[in-house]
């Protein structure tokens, strides 16, 4: 079943991990191991394998003892689970689409809270969409030129994707590392200007690729081409 055709309840669990974003259609791996999370999965893959995973929100002093999540997360579905022998497992979250909560009904045995859904907002033209993929694959393989770590399967796979929201979301989940700007661009609910902003991310650290390889000597400026 495609994540699309998977009906988002109106309640779900939601677990909370320090500088853990999920995006729609990103796929997430997962070690459960905590008794209150195995307890989660169980329960979880026994219904309709739907939970959140929400970041915490760092900003708030009380955040790490109250396990304080931001309100904008992303529900997903458990597309694959390995139970081990020691009672924990290591399973494979895939992104369904942004949330927001509402409320929190319950704390035990694990956090369960009310959700909407956050739809995106098409903020620019058809035209400016339609240069979403292939900006984002030209600055990926300038990256990629000149030292990133980008595996030439995300490319490819990136590319073969048709859809403009679903190819940003996953260049941000795969490349943004900052936990704190992956949760802003996961809340950025118009596509265009969330675009702008990663655009903007990623040409600062293609900057910042080219003073690297001038300083270690490696290329010189006049050699480094420019998107």
């Amino acid at each position: 079943m495609k994540p699309q055709e998977i009906e988002i309840p109106r309640e779900v669990p939601v677990m909370t991990l320090s500088q853990c974003v999920l995006f729609p259609q990103a796929m997430m791996p997962i070690f459960i191991f905590e008794p209150r999370y195995r307890e989660m999965l169980r329960r979880v893959l026994e219904q309709d394998r739907i939970f959140a995973v929400a970041a915490l929100d760092d900003r708030r002093e009380d955040a790490e003892a109250l396990e304080t999540p931001y309100s904008i997360a992303s529900v997903g579905v458990v597309r694959a689970c390995k139970q081990n022998a020691d009672g924990t497992s290591n399973l494979i979250l895939q992104g369904l689409a942004r949330v927001e909560f509402e409320s929190f009904v319950s704390e035990e045995p694990y956090r369960c809270a009310r959700i909407h859904q956050v739809l995106s907002e098409s903020d620019g033209s058809t035209q400016t969409m339609g240069k979403i993929q292939p900006t984002l694959l030209a600055l990926m393989q300038t990256q990629k030129r000149l030292g990133a770590d980008i595996p030439q399967e995300v490319l490819q796979f990136l590319s073969n994707i048709k859809e403009p929201e679903n190819v940003l979301d996953l260049a941000i989940y795969t490349l943004c590392p900052d936990g704190r700007f992956k949760q802003e661009l996961l809340e950025t609910r118009g596509i265009h200007a969330r675009f702008e902003k990663f655009v903007v991310a990623l040409r600062t650290q293609i900057e910042r690729l080219k003073l690297d390889n001038q300083l270690k000597g490696g290329l010189g400026k006049d050699n480094i081409g420019n998107n």
